[in-house]
C-alpha cells in the first residue's frame, strides 16, 4: 500500500507549498505527479537496496505505526475542538474502535523499541532530519514564495 499512497504525499506536500514544486506538476496524459512517483519509488528502492528484507520493518515500520497511532489520536481532538462540525463519516464503534486502533500501535511501537532499539531510533533520526526541511518550506510558503 505504501508504493502506492507515497506518491500522493509527495504531491499533496509540494502542493500546499511545503515541498518541491516539481513534485506537484501533474501529467496532462495520465492525471498524475511523474515527478512524485519517481521520487518515491526511487526512495523505495534505495531503501531495498540498502538492507535486507528483514532489516528494513524495524525502520519503516516503527515510525510508521508512531505516525497511524497519532493519526487516530488526531479524531479525539477534533471531534473535542470541533463537536459542532458536520461529520459526513461516522467511525464504526467510536470512541472505542479508534482507542483499540491507538493501544495497538502503542503497542507496536513498544515492542519495536524493546526488541530492535537501535533500528527504531535510526528510523525515527531519519524522520525527524525532515523536520528543518518542513519547517523551512513551511516558512517560505507563509511568506508567499
Amino acid at each position: 500500500g505504501l508504493p502506492l499512497t507515497a506518491p500522493g504525499v509527495c504531491f499533496a506536500t509540494a502542493r500546499a507549498g511545503r515541498s518541491f514544486r516539481r513534485l506537484a506538476a501533474v501529467q496532462p496524459r495520465c492525471g498524475k505527479s511523474a515527478a512524485a512517483v519517481l521520487t518515491s519509488s526511487s526512495w523505495a528502492g534505495l531503501l531495498a537496496r540498502s538492507r535486507t528484507f528483514e532489516q528494513l520493518p524495524p525502520y519503516v515500520v516503527f515510525t510508521g505505526w508512531i505516525l497511524y497511532g497519532l493519526g487516530a489520536v488526531s479524531l479525539f481532538i477534533y471531534r473535542r475542538r470541533q463537536p459542532d462540525r458536520p461529520r459526513p463519516f461516522r467511525v464504526p464503534g467510536y470512541p472505542w474502535t479508534p482507542l483499540l486502533f491507538v493501544l495497538a500501535a502503542a503497542a507496536i511501537v513498544l515492542n519495536t523499541l524493546v526488541a530492535r532499539p537501535l533500528q527504531a531510533l535510526l528510523g525515527l533520526a531519519i524522520v525527524l532530519v525532515g523536520a528543518p526541511a518542513y519547517y523551512l518550506w513551511k516558512g517560505r510558503a507563509a511568506r508567499g514564495a
